[in-house]
């Protein structure tokens, strides 16, 4: 009421100036604190979303009650921390496919990190099977940090 005549856009906004309205700048609804909280919600959650989504796939491949996948940990011996370090095998028999994960703290992490892998490989052309790496280091990272915001319909900060 009143104030339609108040505003003005900028005449060299961008806005204004182009043919399509720019995107918004990133995480322009959520702070730091909500983008981390979106994190750890996925990675709680990854392993179920994952599994629901190969049951939709897979549904007219798969006899009632069958499961879709499964799982095997390999225990780092040597290692001597706590939680000890994991590796998840996780097999899917209706695409004749295994995917082995990253070394990770704890069976609940290392079969996140091979639901990852089961997920890029169904966001895939699927004519090759996704490769893990080995090791722990930053750009390990960096690449969790890349796929939680995949699946997180998030963007992140790279490491630094």
């Amino acid at each position: 009421p009143g104030y339609q005549h108040l505003f003005s856009p900028d005449p060299r906004a961008a806005a204004v100036t182009g043919k399509e309205i720019p995107a918004p700048p990133a995480n322009w609804a959520c702070s730091s604190e909500e983008i981390a909280e979106l994190r750890k919600a996925e990675r709680k959650t990854v392993v179920m979303r994952v599994q629901n989504r190969l049951q939709q796939e897979l549904a007219k491949m798969l006899k009632p009650g069958q499961g879709v996948w499964e799982w095997a940990y390999e225990l780092d011996e040597k290692d001597t921390a706590w939680p000890p370090l994991y590796r998840a095998k996780v097999s899917i028999q209706a695409l004749n496919k295994t995917f082995v994960g990253e070394w990770a703290r704890g069976q609940r992490e290392a079969q996140v990190e091979a639901s990852y892998l089961v997920a890029e490989f169904l966001d895939s052309d699927r004519d090759t099977q996704v490769p893990s790496s080995s090791g722990g280091s930053e750009a390990d990272s960096e690449e969790s940090i890349e796929r939680i915001g995949r699946w997180a319909d998030v963007e992140v900060e790279p490491l630094h």
